[in-house]
């Protein structure tokens, strides 16, 4: 399955070199630059430079370059920080080498119990990409297709990873909140409680938030980090809201949360 169509990123066209650059010599330095923000968060082209032991002018037009095509991205005190494109060609390896075909057993056996439409998501950036989604084949009602890609903020899988992620939620927080429909919650310190209870509750819920009449309520799919559960992805059931928060939700809700806690364990022993 081709989750994203990204087009061709070609640095040696965004790098003008100096003539006795090659260009492998352009490809090799832009894997270096990548490379130094695998320690530290935010750099600046003195940093990199010395890092590095190139020319101050070299680094400065890699980062600019790298920022143009979307794998850095500069922040307000001029420096960079690694770019959404890169978390999209992240998040695209996963789907391809285990999770996708790790999950699908269950999303299978989860959407024949609940005759509901399953969701694998993933967060790019602050947002959220549906990688896998199945649906019963006599559901009457279809969740819209083109919901692929949403904002972390207004979906129950984004709530989810954000209230096991605090770097996440600070970036939704910093990012803002965009209205949807008239229940989509923009408040941030609302917001900030609905995390909490997620956290104690272990699912998380979204009411009428992106499409009016469509809920969705989502649980964790985590790996060992450090010795502690991290939240890696998310298992949703989107369904009309009288279906999924009715007087069904306390099944729906066993049955997301034991799936994903399947599919986090089956994780952890592929990669074991």
């Amino acid at each position: 399955m081709t989750v994203l169509s990204l087009p061709p990123l070609d640095l040696d066209a965004a790098v003008a070199p100096a003539e006795d650059d090659s260009p492998l010599r352009s490809v090799s330095t832009a894997v270096a630059v990548l490379d130094c923000f695998a320690e530290e968060a935010e750099l600046g082209a003195t940093r990199v430079a010395a890092r590095l032991g190139i020319a101050k002018s070299t680094a400065c037009r890699m980062l600019a370059a790298l920022a143009t095509g979307g794998l850095l991205e500069r922040t307000g005190s001029g420096r960079y920080r690694l770019g959404l494109r890169l978390f999209e060609y992240g998040q695209l390896a996963v789907d391809r080498l285990m999770l996708r075909d790790v999950a699908l057993p269950a999303m299978g056996e989860l959407r024949e119990l609940l005759r509901e439409t399953i969701q694998l998501g993933v967060v790019v950036g602050t947002d959220v990409l549906y990688v896998e989604r199945t649906e019963a084949a006599s559901m009457n009602v279809r969740f819209r297709s083109e919901h692929r890609r949403n904002p972390a903020h207004s979906s129950s899988t984004g709530r989810v990873l954000a209230a096991g992620d605090p770097a996440l939620a600070t970036a939704v927080l910093e990012r803002g909140f965009v209205r949807y429909t008239p229940f989509t919650v923009v408040d941030p310190q609302r917001y900030r409680q609905i995390l909490a209870t997620t956290r104690e509750q272990g699912y998380a819920t979204s009411r009428e938030e992106l499409e009016p009449g469509w809920s969705s309520i989502a649980a964790p799919i985590t790996m060992t980090r450090g010795g502690r559960p991290h939240p890696v992805a998310a298992l949703s059931v989107v369904a009309p809201t009288s279906r999924v928060l009715g007087h069904r939700k306390p099944a729906v809700v066993q049955g997301i949360r034991r799936a994903a806690a399947r599919v986090s364990a089956d994780l952890e022993r592929a990669r074991s």
